[in-house]
């Protein structure tokens, strides 16, 4: 036996045409000899009529405009303040500028001073050294190292600026 729900989806189904034909027909007979499918058909019929007679509201003219002076005369906060937290960024910069310190500080521990040929250039020699660089730093990972040095030094100046920006902005009272 067809529960209430059944009979109302495969109904809907009939009056949209979604069913194939022997689907049809057997909803068709059912119509004709069910008394509970004739009912829900009744209620569904009533229910699209009411629709189709019922008129929808148009809102004012001015919907727009009061919605958006209603969201003005809210204070937003900025969106990057509540998931950036500026301890993790200044952490992240401090770690790049340390590992940048500690290369230029090995690398001028490990210059040769004592010979020079005249010209002030120092050679360096890392043969006596047993540690194989190439094996851990290439060129390209040097190149990305850089790549993103510099990606972190331009967000911390566009961070400086930005904030120069806005303490101008609200000397002025503009904000």
């Amino acid at each position: 036996m067809d529960t209430q729900k059944n009979i109302e989806e495969r109904l809907w189904d009939y009056l949209n045409g979604h069913l194939s034909d022997k689907e049809s027909e057997d909803v068709e007979k059912l119509l004709h000899s069910d008394s509970q499918w004739q009912k829900v058909h009744e209620e569904i019929i009533s229910f699209e009529a009411m629709v189709k007679s019922t008129e929808l509201e148009e809102p004012s003219m001015r919907f727009s405009k009061n919605v958006m002076e209603e969201i003005t005369k809210l204070k937003i906060a900025p969106a990057t303040k509540s998931y950036i937290n500026n301890k993790i960024i200044y952490s992240i910069a401090a770690f790049f500028l340390l590992i940048i310190g500690g290369s230029l500080v090995y690398m001028f521990t490990q210059l040769d001073y004592s010979g020079g040929n005249g010209t002030g250039i120092t050679n360096i020699d890392f043969s006596k050294y047993s540690f194989d660089w190439k094996q851990y730093i290439s060129p390209t990972m040097l190149n990305l190292f850089f790549v993103a040095d510099a990606v972190i030094a331009l967000m911390l100046f566009d961070r400086f600026l930005n904030k120069k920006k806005r303490e101008g902005r609200e000397s002025k009272g503009l904000v």
